[in-house]
């Protein structure tokens, strides 16, 4: 049933596509992704309503490309580091981005370009190929489908356009990084109806962690065709190819924990040299069509088929059984091969009656997303961490897993919009999304999961004339619970419930150079899976969590020559329910406090007109690290930044943790993740 709904929905794509390139001419729509603090609109936001961002009800943050650049991020971890209710890095640098939003893990809902990524979030997005990244806070399951509550990350792609550019750079850093791109682009012919751009890089780096390295290339080529005023169609594609080693955490024993033998350094390694390195491919194929079909009706659709390949050896280190000078060890061979089609129609009219602007989206999304990965198990002697002696043989010890499943879902949503008298707004969506899961061994029978649900959401807002706009937003969000056992009704378990309220204050200066949000929120999240303990093999719907919590952001220039990104997060979370001994506890690596702020200081200000300096500081206060009692403490890192122009020319300088503070990003029962030590990199960007 599913691949006839993929084939019409697929057919639908096309033959809307065909048909709106075949409308009449009218006045293009915006550039899309374009986001500044006085933008009265964008084509395709990650709101899906082409309206300011100060006038969504909703916290959102972007993070633009210039931004991306003064911090000298070279992953989308670091490039979220200053953004509010945001924990990055979770995962240390093991290949793959981890974060939560609000205190819920997202890493599983990350989109591009307005479509989801890889639900199994092993892979990295290079952040060179990106315009800008979106942070939506809260549950966006009616705009996005099945989704944790939290929010989501979604990153612009660069794209094709009439601009020309071209654009050189090299930088060099601590622990061996080289990173060398390019940025070439701009219109094919005359009339600027065709244009190309590819943004290309290539990148080697070790790591402050012995034997750990990482390479990679990157490509990203697109061809926009805008054969008359009102259309814009993008077609694109993307590789990158990476081999890396993964960190290992550290034994708690010499990181949270004394240890007779002393404190364990961040450069440890619990590997094997010997190993190989994992190698992932990532392809991904689309395109994006905006459309004016009449002055109050604009047709946007999406489209994207990727392709990501991982194989290699996974070392699982410290084990159970390890101890204070012995840490004992296996890993895995992994095999594994993932695609994913996802689609997006949608539909945006607008029109005015009397003093009201009324806006509604209407679209029909689809995903459909197959994996087939297997992992052969191998041992491994165990290592003295204080004493480390490496040239272990992996010893095969036969299959550990296989698995050959499929996720398929369809939704159908609607938005309304009504913006009254340029005062006030009133929004309001609902969605109904089916959601089919398929799992199993390959070869085998699979088990069928058949879920379906209806969200909604809601929200008011009044645009004040001083530059104050108060709101209140109410959403919801639905999250399928797979692989579990089964309910003692025989039952798959439903899907994990999230809904929010939100009170909100945003404000705008005059000059609309500075915009400051301030907001309160409430998540429940119910229906979380827990096992009976009354029945052994079955589960019950026990688990709860609820998250309140402040935000207070801020972004612009206070003044012409100072920019500012950043704000700070209290977050008051607790398992409202559960079985497993946690009931009343704050959920695992989630702070009650956070702040940072990245400020640029333009040379201006101090009589040097070609050169801008930056200062930022993280903090992140202290989490719980794991279910036997160890808190990671808190920490305060701070980030330095110079940049300095001449004719075509930037040559800049980043210091990362200038004071080479020693932290730890997450922690788990055995094992502590260490952040970055002192990190400095040199940049020479070249535009002609």
């Amino acid at each position: 049933m599913h691949n006839r709904i993929c084939l019409s929905v697929l057919a639908l794509s096309l033959m809307s596509a065909t048909a709106a390139i075949a409308q009449s001419d009218r006045q293009p729509p915006p550039p899309a992704d374009a986001v500044t603090l006085d933008q009265i609109v964008v084509s395709n936001p990650i709101s899906k309503f082409s309206v300011a961002l100060f006038e969504t009800p909703q916290a959102i943050t972007v993070i633009v490309d210039e931004q991306i650049e003064r911090q000298g991020a070279v992953s989308v971890e670091e490039a979220l580091r200053f953004t509010p209710s945001v924990q990055a890095e979770l995962a240390g640098r093991q290949g793959f981005d981890d974060f939560l939003v609000r205190g819920f893990s997202q890493s599983r809902y990350q989109f591009r370009d307005g479509l989801r990524l890889d639900p199994g979030f092993l892979q990295q997005q290079e952040p060179w190929g990106m315009e800008s990244i979106e942070v939506l806070k809260g549950p966006a399951s009616v705009l996005y489908g099945q989704i944790a509550p939290g929010g989501l990350v979604n990153m612009s792609s660069k794209f094709a356009n009439a601009t020309a550019l071209r654009e050189l750079g090299l930088q060099v850093g601590s622990f061996g990084l080289v990173r060398g791109y390019a940025d070439i682009g701009g219109p094919l012919d005359a009339n600027a109806h065709w244009s190309a751009r590819l943004p290309v890089l290539v990148s080697t780096r070790d790591d402050v962690q012995d034997f750990v390295g990482a390479k990679r290339q990157f490509l990203a080529p697109s061809i926009t065709w805008a054969p008359s005023d009102n259309t814009e169609l993008n077609l694109f594609a993307l590789y990158q190819h990476d081999a890396y080693d993964r960190t290992i955490g550290l034994p708690l024993e010499g990181t949270l924990r004394p240890n007779p033998n002393g404190r364990l350094p961040r450069s440890r390694y619990l590997g094997e040299p010997g190993l190989p390195q994992l190698e992932s491919t990532q392809w991904q194929l689309g395109y994006l069509l905006r459309h004016r079909l009449t002055p109050a009706l604009d047709f946007r659709s999406k489209l994207r088929y990727s392709d990501f390949q991982l194989d290699g050896p996974i070392v699982q280190a410290p084990r159970p059984g390890s101890t204070a000078t012995s840490v004992t060890r296996r890993g895995f061979f992994y095999d594994a091969d993932r695609t994913l089609l996802s689609l997006d129609n949608q539909v945006e009219a607008v029109f005015d009656v009397g003093n009201i602007e009324h806006r509604f989206v209407a679209g029909v999304d689809y995903q459909r997303y197959a994996i087939e990965d297997a992992g052969d198990l191998f041992g491994l002697a165990p290592i003295n961490p204080f004493d480390p002696v490496y040239g272990a043989a992996p010893d095969p010890l036969g299959p550990f897993f296989a698995s050959d499943n499929r996720l398929t879902q369809l939704g159908v949503y609607a938005q309304y919009r009504a913006k009254i008298d340029e005062r006030f707004v009133a929004v309001a969506g609902a969605r109904f999304s089916e959601s089919e899961n398929l799992t199993g061994a390959p070869g085998a029978p699979r088990n069928l999961q058949d879920d379906d649900e209806v969200t909604v959401n809601a929200a008011l807002m009044y645009l004040a004339p001083n530059g104050f706009a108060p709101y209140y937003s109410y959403s919801q969000s639905f999250e399928p619970q797979v692989g579990f056992d089964p309910l003692t009704s025989g039952q798959t378990p439903p899907p994990s419930l999230g809904r929010q309220h939100e009170v909100g204050l945003r404000w705008r200066s005059s000059e609309r150079r500075l915009e400051a949000t301030a907001s309160l929120f409430r998540i429940d999240q119910t229906n979380i899976v827990n096992p009976d303990l009354a029945n052994p093999g079955f589960s019950v719907l026990v688990g709860e969590q609820r998250h309140d919590g402040f935000e207070l952001e801020l972004t612009g220039r206070p003044w012409p020559s100072l920019q500012l990104q950043g704000g700070y997060a209290y977050l008051d979370a607790e398992i409202t329910g559960s079985n497993a001994g946690d009931e009343g506890l704050r959920p695992i690596n989630v702070p009650r406090h956070a702040a940072a702020m990245f400020a640029t200081l333009d040379g201006t200000a101090f009589g040097a007109s070609r050169m801008d300096v930056s200062a930022g500081f993280r903090y992140v206060g202290e989490r719980r690290a794991n279910d036997i009692g160890e808190t990671l403490p808190d920490y305060t890192v701070v980030d330095i930044g110079a940049r300095y122009r001449f004719e075509r020319f930037t040559l800049g300088l980043n210091l990362k943790n200038l004071f080479d503070e020693r932290y730890f990003t997450a922690g788990g029962v055995r094992s502590a993740i260490d952040g970055e030590p002192r990190v400095v990199q040199a940049t020479l960007r070249a535009s002609f």
